[in-house]
């Protein structure tokens, strides 16, 4: 009752794969059944002409081609070429090679050899000998030494970085096409045209078509287990150094261009040659051949890669960049069976596989062979759509036609014409009652037994819906109605019926079909997803989101209790761990692994709405649009493998970064952050996800995602590390993942020492503004104790000074009053002159109101002119027809200033020289004005010969109401206000007296023209 031999083989040998972790080609599993992917151009390699894939220590797959090489890591393939490599003048590249400290080099039609280490790309310049413009091919021996393969300039090795020349004429002009090192450490090069070369501790050895050499073209060598495998234009030798280096032919490769030798884990040899991919099984001389799959041709091959996944990578200059991979499925399609589109697989008592496709006959499956058993009743192209073999023998089909019942060579149709509610049935269900349930698109549910028809369910009898496309038997005897649009209902035993629905409105909800768990809970398939009953409430099961869009069809759950979901996109398998995380609310979603062409499957597409099948060997077998799947579950226990993530590159507003420098340090004013990373496992990277997270600026991780970048903004100044994990399609998440710190720098003005000098330079100007607010209120005060001081002075002065000729002008009107004589005049004269006295000291008090209140008016002033003015007006006083008055300028004179003010200054000094000179007592007398142009302003100097000030006087004559002498007429304001106006106007004034030699007055006054 099993698949024998051939699929009861193929599940042992998948287990043996995924427990002994052995390459994943099996020597019985058939080079056909693989899973295949191709890049090409339309994917972004510049070229479908490929020379070579190589994987490096990090598990990047690099490129080489005619138009550049090339690094692909899952998520992006990234080109290089002389547009983006300023140091190269050619394109073409031939193979690549990693040294044991990870320095990668780059084998070119042109350039040399291309270095890359630490993030940097440059020429190799080795020391001593030139490299060789054109190198074919890159080999690392085990003493780390590097050997180059030249185009037409023979082998070259690398010691200590320096550039030796292999010795021997005969490699001067030849073509390396492959380099390969034995177990004696002797290293191996093939030419073309020039046979095959050893050179090392065995001593040099040169063997050609004399020497058996099926040709002179050596393309790959292979050397293992003291046997060196010769690929050449003509076909494959062996050189087998335990039969005394005896050269033997492999006669099923004979006339073969074999371009590339791979062997793996189990002994069979893979040749990439001109016409396909080969693999050479040395055990049985079995050789199979792979031309081409799902219309990729594979042909031209010119390299073969092994990966860390037990992947091989195929280059070819044809086709691109293709990776085939083991299936982990069975495929029975066309031509074996009747036709690809598959609907139903019935496994019978009798051991056999009976499955219903659109033809119009039953394929029967023993494990070995297929037979057919025809349907005699037409279909009309419609299929079989169930199949039931029933323990007598006879068979009953769903077909859109009715029921088909088979027995012998009798068929009997039940249709609307003998009393069926409808022609399209879908399924067929026997109960542990033997009652069977007809399901149909259009007349509902059909109770069946013994040719009768027990009870029609349909739309209002039973039923909310009569589109019927799932009925299956619980654990306790109920069936399980999946419909159209009426929800799910559970008949009962005694025919009770009870429909539940997801929401309100369940219109549009197409239940596919139902399964039950061993708890007896039962999980819906619906075309919104996946639905879990637990015997009260029908609810949606929430799965990972997926770049693509699902649509389901059948849930089967396998003997580990985890779940197999059909869908247009492949095979969901959901663990049973997870369903229990889930299920217990510590996940929020169901992640799952998908099993499509990736994994094997021929077409990815399963036929919508037909049930899947749990055989009894416990495998899980799904009808496609490919022909039939069959799904061994523990073939599929992928947790061994932890994929590696890797940040790939950060550009900060366009600029890529070297991030592996160490120490990343971002200029201030970088606005955009862009990270690269990737999950380096190419088994299914369309279905890698990521985590990620900026420490120091996210609050947690991010959710799962499939896109390989993301981007940050204006980043505040600070330290960061991004870190990303990651996951392959088996859900393993690499929680370790990578790293990468870096700081952006500030601004100065964002830095710490720039905040604390701004709080010290705040603190500073407070404290400045404190004392000077402190130093103002005490010069507001003192100048206020000095109004208050003047004040009063001013005005017990004032009420003195006006109260005298006012007491004198009383006097003499009395005394006039009581004289009878003729003196009238002489008291007239007297009273005048204290009337004078008392309006020159309001004049003062009002020229100091005028000073003290009100503001500056600035216009241009001719000093020459004010002066002639006031020496003008003084004409007809006492003394001055008999002083000389002179006036002196050097320069223009003109000054801008207040011209009120510095009116009343000339006149109050000026007439003071006059008025108070005794131009008797000295020989010429005079008064001399003297005007100085100053870089500031003017120096204006009034002297006289007059009898001078007294020493003591000197500092007092600018107080208010001070008089030098008793004989002196004045107020005693004059030169109060004198000196007020002066430092008004910004100016200084200063005296320079000697008794009886005269006074000068220096007045140094600003030029307000600019304030």
């Amino acid at each position: 009752m099993t698949l024998k031999l051939t699929l009861t083989t193929y599940i042992l040998l998948c287990a043996t794969l995924t427990w002994g972790q052995l390459s994943s080609f099996k020597p019985n599993q058939p080079l056909d059944n693989v899973s295949i992917l191709q890049w090409t151009n339309k994917e972004g390699l510049p070229s479908n002409n490929t020379n070579s894939v190589f994987q490096d220590s990090e598990g990047l797959i690099w490129i080489t081609s005619y138009n550049g090489f090339m690094i692909y890591d899952g998520e992006r393939i990234e080109s290089y070429d002389k547009n983006r490599l300023a140091f190269l003048n050619n394109d073409g590249f031939y193979a690549i090679a990693q040294d044991h400290n990870g320095i990668i080099y780059i084998a070119s039609n042109g350039d040399g050899i291309v270095k890359y280490e630490n993030g940097i790309f440059s020429s190799y310049e080795p020391r001593g000998a030139a490299v060789p413009g054109s190198v074919r091919r890159l080999y690392v021996a085990s003493d780390s030494s590097i050997y180059i393969g030249a185009n037409h300039a023979g082998l070259f090795r690398v010691e200590d970085d320096s550039l030796y020349k292999v010795a021997g004429d005969l490699f001067n002009h030849a073509m390396v096409r492959t380099i390969t090192e034995d177990a004696g450490k002797n290293i191996w090069f093939g030419t073309e045209g020039g046979g095959l070369n050893r050179v090392g501790p065995a001593g040099p050895l040169h063997l050609s078509l004399s020497d058996g050499l099926l040709s002179n073209n050596v393309l790959s060598l292979l050397s293992n287990d003291n046997k060196l495998y010769i690929g050449t234009a003509k076909g494959l030798q062996i050189l087998d150094a335990e039969q005394n280096m005896d050269l033997q032919v492999v006669a099923v490769l004979e006339d073969h261009y074999i371009n590339s030798l791979l062997m793996d884990d189990w002994g069979n040899l893979w040749l990439g040659s001109e016409g396909g991919l080969a693999r050479w099984n040395p055990a049985n001389n079995l050789i199979e051949w792979l031309y081409s799959k799902h219309n990729i041709d594979l042909v031209r091959v010119n390299h073969l890669l092994l990966d860390e996944e037990n992947q091989i990578w195929l280059s070819s200059n044809r086709s691109g960049l293709i990776q085939i991979k083991a299936s982990k499925v069975f495929n029975l399609s066309e031509p074996r069976l009747s036709s690809t589109r598959a609907n139903i697989i019935h496994e019978s008592w009798d051991g056999k596989y009976y499955i219903g496709t659109d033809a119009n006959k039953i394929d029967v499956y023993d494990g070995q062979n297929l037979s057919t058993l025809l349907v005699k009743t037409n279909l009309n192209g419609n299929g079989i759509r169930d199949i039931y073999h029933d323990e007598d023998g006879s068979f009953w089909l769903a077909t859109y036609i009715g029921i088909i019942h088979i027995k012998g060579d009798q068929e009997k149709v039940y249709s609307e014409l003998n009393g069926m509610p409808a022609d399209d049935f879908r399924t067929i269900l026997k109960d542990s009652k033997g009652n069977f349930w007809f399901t149909t698109r259009s007349g509902g549910l059909v109770k069946f037994k013994d040719e009768e028809i027990l009870r029609v369910y349909s739309n209002g009898n039973g039923l909310e819906s009569n589109f019927v496309l799932a009925a299956e038997e619980s654990a306790n005897g109920d069936i399980y109605v999946g419909t159209f649009s009426g929800g799910l209902t559970i008949i009962e035993p005694n025919g009770d019926c009870k429909t539940y629905h997801v929401s309100s409105d369940d219109s549009g909800l197409v239940i596919f079909n139902v399964d039950f768990d061993s708890e007896n809970s039962a999980f819906v398939t619906a075309n919104s997803g996946l639905l879990y009953f637990d015997g009260k409430n029908l609810e949606r099961v929430k799965l990972q989101t997926d770049r693509r869009s699902n649509t389901f069809f059948d849930l089967v759950i396998d003997d580990y209790e985890n779940f197999w979901l059909t869908t247009n996109l492949g095979v969901l398998q959901i663990k049973k761990s997870n369903w229990e995380k889930y299920k217990s609310g510590e996940v929020d979603h169901l992640s799952y692994f998908t099993i499509d062409r990736s994994s094997g499957m021929n077409t990815e597409e399963c036929t919508g709405a037909t049930r899947s099948t749990k055989l009894s060997d416990g495998n899980i077998c799904v009808p496609t649009l490919g022909g039939v799947v069959f799904i061994d579950p523990p073939s599929f226990q992928r947790d061994v493998y932890v994929p590696k993530v890797k940040i790939r590159q950060m550009i900060a507003d366009d600029e890529v970064i070297n991030i592996q420098e160490g120490n990343i340090n971002v200029e201030p004013g970088t606005s955009r952050y862009r990270f690269d990373f990737c999950v380096l496992s190419f088994s299914s990277p369309d279905r890698n996800q990521f985590r990620y997270i900026l420490e120091g600026y996210d609050k947690g991780w991010s959710v799962p995602t499939y896109e390989g970048t993301v981007q940050y903004t204006n980043l505040s100044p600070g330290d960061y590390t991004f870190r990303v994990i990651g996951t392959n399609d088996s859900h393993v998440w690499n929680e370790e993942g990578d790293s990468l710190f870096f700081t952006v720098h500030p601004f100065y003005y964002e830095t710490t020492w720039f905040l604390v000098l701004c709080i010290l330079i705040v603190l500073f100007t407070i404290f400045l503004f404190f004392t000077w607010r402190v130093a103002f209120i005490n010069n507001q005060n003192k100048e206020l104790r000095k109004v208050n001081a003047e004040l009063d002075r001013f005005v017990y002065s004032a009420s003195h000074e006006m109260r005298s000729p006012l007491s004198s002008i009383l006097g003499l009107i009395n005394v006039a009053s009581l004289d009878n004589t003729s003196n009238k005049e002489e008291y007239l004269a007297y009273i005048k002159h204290s009337v004078e006295r008392l309006d020159a000291l309001l004049q003062d008090i009002v020229d100091h109101s005028k000073n003290a209140r009100t503001e500056l008016e600035i216009a241009p002033l001719d000093l020459q002119h004010e002066i002639a003015e006031v020496i003008e007006d003084l004409t007809y006083s006492e003394n001055f027809s008999k002083i000389k008055s002179t006036v002196e300028c050097k320069g223009e004179g003109v000054i801008h200033s207040d011209v009120n003010r510095l009116k009343i200054v000339l006149n109050n000094l000026i007439t003071n020289a006059f008025k108070h000179h005794a131009p008797d007592d000295v020989a010429d007398p005079f008064v001399k004005v003297a005007i100085h142009q100053t870089d500031t302003g003017v120096r204006l100097i009034i002297s006289d010969n007059g009898p001078g000030i007294e020493p003591e006087e000197q500092d007092k004559i600018f107080n208010m109401f001070y008089r030098a002498t008793h004989k002196s007429e004045g107020t005693g304001l004059g030169l109060y206000i004198v000196k007020e106006i002066i430092n008004n106007l910004n100016g200084f004034i200063e005296v320079q007296s000697q008794v009886g030699k005269g006074t000068t007055f220096v007045i140094e006054l600003t030029d307000l023209k600019n304030t």
